[in-house]
């Protein structure tokens, strides 16, 4: 697998996994933990204060016990709703249950319900601007079933219907303010109800068809016989008897907001003709400037800003109905008593509605009116998604959807960036990677906040859902890419490259350039002392065992500082530093490589001159090492059939003849200044000293070399040995042959292979200088040593 071929795999991956989730989302399917995921920014944020003064006016179990189970007397509400407005001076009421001419039931006296209606009728009258009743379209009539939405085609308001609600004589043309209490449940899609239907246009005769109808059942028990009568312009009734009933506009329009909205404009002093709808916004005028500017969803919806649950810690007062009903009786008692104690008392109780926007709901379970919130997880009483729409609109914390070019947006972004973060294999990987793991819990935060400072939803499923299954996938096909890397490089240069460098390798996520390639290198040489001798002197059997313990503890020394194995010859190693992977530092490396073997080779001595295995010239046995710098070509080289990772070059074949060259001066690691130079820019404290300047066979051009030293040699000597060499061949450069000649005796006198080797490097140079004394200077002597054999 090439590297275009994984960069493929992983762009089809992060781009399965991007249009994966954004397909979930378009189809719905995420629906449902889109509306949990809703939940959690809610329970995040936490519940809210508003300056909305609103007030509940419970239907719960103690009123249901005073005023009967349902069908009920209407006479009740009107009472309630007097009381609040007369004697608690409440400045609307909002009333969240639907008052029809299906709500009355057969089991209700039909005088009873025609005087309960009456006097609600004339209390709606009375506060006309105050009360605000509810409708819906609730299926109870076939007509009445369907939500008239705009997207469903809805766009005529001659075609929309007129929802179930209180009719004649509860509300009249000209009296009673209606709202709609309908949910939109293809937007709201889950259980807790936030999207509400923001208002509807209703044109035609559809509202006067509605008031008539229930003059129609009102006065079916008074007149005789009546039925309708319609004009070009007007409805009425007329009995059998000729007696007519007052007329009523046929034509009209309204526009039907939602309860939440509708008590808005009423403790406002607002109506109908103060709303406009433009496009996608709805405006509310006051006096001729813009007062309220409420976003809808599809030009008809409203998303409710949750301020509070129902069980809420914020403290809206709730009232039951049956204390207001019992406290309005007490005190018309009072008052008719002249008890002005008791009036007082309660007129103290009724204070607490003062100026207040009152809500009257359903809160019994059995009522069934019912639905949990985002606080709530049982189901509590769904007026407070009314009030909760009051407050949306108090404080203008609307909710904001990003749409869905900017949720493709951040789905790509977030997917893209997570992905390359999972990937990154270069320098801090480890921080990228764990970056890769946070950034989407980052994202989480983000998402968090901007719902509870800007009431802002940005995209949460899609995003996060992309995100962690790219870096998922990505993460899989990189695992089985590296397995396959990891496999190849192995195969390829497991023979000779340590199992650190193989590994790096793979980390690197980088091919080695094979086929001949150019590279800095450092070429490391080596060769054992006296082979020849230990061949003839041990077994075949012998000699295998210990060239094998020889050469895989060089080898082991070699792989730690990270050279590359190019092959054994026999005894000799030859190894590269720099490739397959290039490194800085391959020169002090190889020089730390050739000190390892050394000390290695060493302990090895030591180790064999114990227990009487070896012959004693095993623990004599000694290695020779040569170092040069330099470029060379690097590759795989060979035939089709067999081939091997070699180098070749002039600065390899340089190295080659560092190692033979030792032997002529008798030390055991001899290296170039190409070599010393680029060392000693990582190692400053290199233990070298300078040896000659010379030029090898086979090559014209001079070069300096130096011997390095280890521990294993005699460290004591070292300082002084090499000052003392170093100036007298200065003073041989110099032509000062007698200083040099004196000099170079005293440092044979130190030399710290001085009765190891036959030789020593002062020995080689004081001989040469006694012969330049004595013999005379050659034409163009210039210093330089000219080597007679490879």
């Amino acid at each position: 697998m090439n590297r275009l071929q994984q960069v493929s795999g992983y762009v089809c991956l992060v781009a399965l996994s991007i249009v994966l989730w954004l397909g979930l989302g378009y189809a719905g399917v995420l629906s449902g933990l889109e509306q949990e995921a809703l939940r959690w920014r809610y329970l995040v944020r936490g519940e809210r204060s508003s300056e909305a003064p609103i007030v509940f006016v419970d239907l719960d179990a103690d009123a249901i016990a005073k005023i009967g189970d349902q069908p009920w007397d209407r006479l009740n509400f009107a009472q309630t709703i007097q009381a609040l407005i007369q004697f608690g001076d409440a400045k609307v009421v909002g009333v969240d249950l639907i008052f029809s001419q299906f709500g009355g039931g057969s089991l209700l006296d039909v005088d009873r319900a025609r005087s309960g209606d009456k006097r609600f009728g004339e209390v709606v009258a009375a506060f006309s601007e105050q009360v605000v009743l509810a409708a819906a379209y609730t299926g109870t009539t076939s007509i009445e079933a369907v939500l008239p939405l705009q997207r469903d085609g809805y766009t005529d308001p001659t075609q929309v219907p007129f929802p179930e609600g209180p009719s004649y004589p509860i509300v009249n043309f000209d009296s009673g303010r209606i709202a709609l209490a309908n949910v939109d449940e293809a937007l709201n899609e889950g259980s807790i109800p936030h999207m509400v239907v923001g208002q509807v246009e209703i044109a035609g005769e559809r509202f006067s068809r509605h008031l008539m109808d229930g003059k129609l059942r009102y006065f079916s028990g008074l007149l005789n016989e009546p039925k309708l009568e319609e004009t070009e312009d007007r409805f009425r009734l007329v009995d059998q008897d000729g007696f007519p009933t007052d007329s009523i506009p046929r034509y009209s329009e309204q526009r039907l907001l939602t309860l939440g909205l509708e008590v808005f404009l009423a403790a406002h002093g607002l109506g109908p003709d103060a709303v406009e709808v433009d496009g996608d916004t709805l405006l509310i005028w006051n006096e001729g400037e813009l007062f309220r500017r409420i976003p809808l969803i599809q030009g008809q919806s409203i998303e409710v800003n949750w301020f509070e649950g129902w069980n809420t810690k914020l403290g809206t007062p709730h009232t039951s109905m049956a204390e207001v009903l019992e406290r309005a009786h007490w005190m018309a008692a009072a008052h008719r008593d002249g008890d002005v104690k008791t009036r007082t008392e309660h007129e103290d109780w009724f204070e607490q509605f003062k100026g207040k926007v009152v809500f009257i709901g359903p809160v019994d379970a059995t009522l069934k009116d019912i639905a949990p919130t985002p606080y709530d997880r049982i189901p509590v009483p769904k007026v407070g998604l009314h009030a909760n729409m009051y407050r949306t609109i108090q404080a203008e914390a609307y909710i904001r959807t990003v749409g869905a070019g900017s949720c493709v947006v951040v789905v790509v972004l977030l997917t893209s960036v997570v992905s390359l973060l999972a990937l990154w294999s270069g320098k801090f990987r480890e921080l990228t990677r764990l970056l890769s793991l946070l950034l989407p819990v980052v994202y989480l935060g983000l998402v968090m906040y901007a719902f509870g400072r800007w009431n802002l939803i940005l995209p949460l499923l899609e995003p996060i859902g992309a995100a962690l299954t790219a870096a998922l996938f990505v993460l899989l096909l990189k695992v089985g890419a590296e397995e396959w890397q990891r496999r190849r490089i192995k195969s390829m240069f497991g023979a000779y490259l340590s199992p650190e460098l193989v590994n790096e390798m793979v980390e690197s996520r980088r091919d080695p350039e094979l086929g001949g390639t150019q590279a800095e290198i450092t070429a490391l040489f080596s060769d054992v002392e006296g082979f020849s001798m230990l061949s003839e002197l041990l077994s075949p059997d012998e000699l295998v065992t210990l060239m094998n313990e020889y050469l895989g503890a060089m080898t082991e020394e070699l792989h730690v500082e990270g050279g590359t194995l190019d092959k054994y010859i026999g005894d000799a190693i030859v190894t590269m530093f720099g490739m397959p992977i290039p490194d800085v530092e391959h020169a002090a490396k190889a020089c730390l490589g050739a000190i390892r073997m050394q000390e290695r080779h060493a302990a090895l001595r030591e180790e064999w001159s114990k227990g009487g295995r070896w012959p004693v010239e095993v623990s004599q046995m000694r290695t020779r090492i040569g170092l040069n710098t330099g470029n060379a070509v690097v590759g795989n080289m060979g035939s089709r059939v067999r081939f091997s990772y070699t180098m070749m070059g002039d600065s390899v074949n340089l190295a080659a003849r560092c190692e033979s060259g030792a032997k002529f001066y008798g030390i055991y690691t001899m290296l170039t200044d190409a070599t010393v130079r680029k060392a000693r820019q990582v190692l400053t404290d290199l233990r070298v000293r300078r040896l000659d300047r010379i030029v090898v066979k086979g090559k014209s051009e001079p070069i300096e070399v130096y011997e390095l030293w280890d521990s294993s040699m005699d460290c004591e000597r070292f300082d002084q040995c090499r000052e003392l060499y170093e100036s007298a061949f200065d003073r041989y450069l110099a032509r000062d042959w007698a200083g040099a000649v004196e000099l170079f005796t005293q440092a044979l006198e130190v030399e710290p292979l001085r009765g190891v080797s036959s030789t020593t490097p002062s020995a080689v140079l004081l001989a040469r200088s006694r012969e330049l004394l004595e013999q005379g200077v050659p034409d163009r002597w210039d210093g330089v040593y000219r080597m007679r054999t490879k």
